[in-house]
């Protein structure tokens, strides 16, 4: 089975780097697979479990807003931040989401604050799902 290079990179380094065979995630228009053989591209993508399949296994991790890059030579996925599924603590990734959810319904007037909470509670929504899979 062909394989492509996957890095994802956060800005402490780099989180996984391998063979893989496919990759799924989210991209600000919707949900985008990536082949070997893929054609470039760059795509923005928004916070959400990344899946990659190697070897007929799937491994599952959240990651944040970012870019991934397709080329020839590989896929590079850029993210603020990035954990596997099974390091994530579900609780603490509902009680962030309770309380960014909170503080946006106080917020009254200041749109970059309420853009800042919209994207803790995007990403807590992303880290919960992503908790659930092993």
């Amino acid at each position: 089975m062909e394989t492509f290079k996957l890095e994802v990179v956060t800005p402490t380094g780099i989180f996984y780097e391998s063979d893989v065979n496919y990759i799924k995630f989210e991209a600000e228009n919707g949900e985008m697979g990536v082949l070997p053989n893929h054609a470039p591209v760059l795509v923005a993508i928004k916070p959400c479990t990344l899946t990659i399949e190697k070897e007929k296994k799937q491994k599952y991790a959240f990651i944040s807003e970012g870019f991934i890059e397709v080329t020839p030579e590989k896929v590079s996925i850029v993210v603020h931040l990035a954990d596997w599924s099974t390091d994530i603590n579900a609780e603490e990734a509902i009680k962030a989401k309770r309380i960014a959810e909170e503080k946006l319904e106080s917020v009254s007037g200041d749109a970059s604050r309420k853009t800042e909470l919209k994207v803790s509670i995007e990403r807590a929504s992303a880290r919960i799902k992503t908790s659930n899979l092993r």
